[in-house]
């Protein structure tokens, strides 16, 4: 893990630790007493979508959730809540959690891989809650989170975008929204978002 990830890792998991904490009306001015130390500072300019693999992918974050720019790369990104990654607006009514996606070229002759085929090759648990479509499969498993605050149990998706296929993940802590059947939702709306949104172009 790079310096760069760390860090922000270290920022996010302040602010979903505080927001596991919150009660109605307070949750603001917990955050602002408590905000990450400088050299760890969030951007303040997180980004409500972004072309990806040189333009033929818009990628369209679920609602409330904003693109970090930092971790931005043509084949690479990662979502947390707007409000956490330092918009002024947005995201107070979203999960508390972290979203990846990486893109690769889609071969020819390439084939949806199923929920077991994912996880027996990415060598995550058993998947659970499958939900397969046309073009995407999402389902619920257990693998090492990126940070020790988030829980082992997370949702996995795979879609097919344009010419590309779409891995993503959405972590959140024990028990929270992010890892309840809320996380398939919220994984489905990046996908449906995000491919309406690079066929329009």
């Amino acid at each position: 893990m790079t310096i760069w990830s760390c860090k922000k890792l270290a920022a996010l998991s302040i602010t979903m630790m505080l927001g596991a904490c919150q009660t109605g009306g307070t949750g603001n001015t917990l955050l602002a007493g408590l905000a990450p130390p400088s050299d760890a500072a969030l951007p303040t300019v997180p980004l409500r979508q972004a072309k990806m693999m040189r333009g033929k992918v818009t990628l369209v974050p679920p609602s409330g959730y904003c693109i970090d720019p930092e971790s931005l790369t043509q084949s690479f990104a990662m979502m947390a809540r707007c409000d956490a990654l330092g918009a002024a607006t947005g995201g107070s009514g979203a999960p508390i959690g972290i979203l990846t996606v990486s893109l690769a070229r889609k071969g020819k002759t390439a084939a949806l891989p199923t929920a077991q085929e994912i996880a027996a090759t990415t060598g995550l648990g058993a998947p659970q809650n499958a939900k397969r479509q046309a073009t995407s499969v999402i389902f619920k498993t257990t693998g090492t989170p990126p940070s020790s605050t988030l829980a082992k149990q997370h949702w996995r998706a795979v879609a097919m975008v344009g010419g590309f296929t779409m891995g993503s993940a959405l972590y959140g802590p024990e028990g929270r929204r992010a890892v309840s059947a809320e996380g398939a939702e919220i994984l489905e709306e990046m996908i449906q978002g995000t491919t309406k949104k690079t066929i329009a172009g």
